[in-house]
């Protein structure tokens, strides 16, 4: 999967939403959306799927926090339990998927916690040792937030420092880290725990799970990683992540 300059702006401008409209997503954007999906599902094995109209699974019930009002659409996130860090991959592949989708002027929230996931098995196809690890809700929204997601963001602000997320580094640090922790606290997570840091040595990154969130520290830690990635690129430092020896390293 090649990175894309309007995610850069997308993670800037996006806001998790709600609140949705009754409007269905233009036929032209799922296109897109699902033409990544194969792209992402060809490359990894993974499972992800667009479900156009699943609205009795993910409509009017208690997400992690808050309600999600009038959603129709969402991304059934779904891997191979036998896929090496399968969790991780669908946290970087899902935020692609996210900011895509913002960059398409399109609401979207990442859900993995309490929702009617019996209810939503039943719009997506699974194949032998599969799982539904979370979903993302995705649709058209008002340009202003609700009332209720207002009061959500606002009871859910968990903002942490720079020094919170690159927990040891160099004396100097270089730009393209810079700027990518700072996009690193612009990831979402469940919750809004962000259990994630970064260490920087030899001008090799590695990211890391700090702290335990539900279950979901795994997605979290891929979601992270693809900002940071995305903030090294806009620095013009093209890189990649590597799994050795249990950790992830980017250089």
């Amino acid at each position: 999967m090649e990175l894309k300059k309007s995610w850069i702006n997308a993670m800037d401008n996006r806001k998790s939403r709600r609140t949705y409209t009754e409007e269905d997503v233009n036929e032209k954007d799922v296109k897109i959306l699902k033409e990544l999906i194969d792209n992402i599902n060809k490359g990894t094995k993974l499972n992800i799927q667009y479900i156009k109209d699943g609205k009795d699974g993910i409509s009017g019930f208690k997400a992690s926090y808050g309600m999600i009002s009038k959603a129709k659409s969402f991304i059934a996130l779904v891997g191979d339990k036998n896929i090496k860090n399968y969790k991780e991959k669908l946290g970087y592949y899902g935020e692609s998927i996210v900011l895509e989708a913002t960059s398409l002027n399109l609401g979207t929230c990442w859900i993995g916690g309490t929702y009617k996931k019996e209810e939503c098995k039943k719009y997506i196809k699974f194949n032998e040792n599969e799982e539904l690890v979370c979903i993302i809700a995705i649709g058209n929204t008002d340009r202003d937030l609700s009332i209720k997601e207002k009061l959500v963001k606002t009871l859910n602000k968990n903002e942490k420092s720079f020094n919170d997320i690159l927990i040891s580094h160099n004396k100097e640090i270089p730009s393209w880290v810079e700027v990518g922790i700072n996009y690193v606290s612009k990831a979402p997570s469940a919750l809004n725990k962000k259990p994630v840091g970064y260490k920087l040595k030899d001008n090799k990154v590695e990211a890391t799970i700090i702290k335990e969130n539900h279950g979901y520290e795994k997605i979290d830690l891929g979601i992270s990683m693809l900002h940071f990635e995305l903030g090294a690129y806009s620095e013009g430092y093209i890189g990649k992540w590597k799994y050795k020896n249990g950790e992830y390293i980017f250089y």
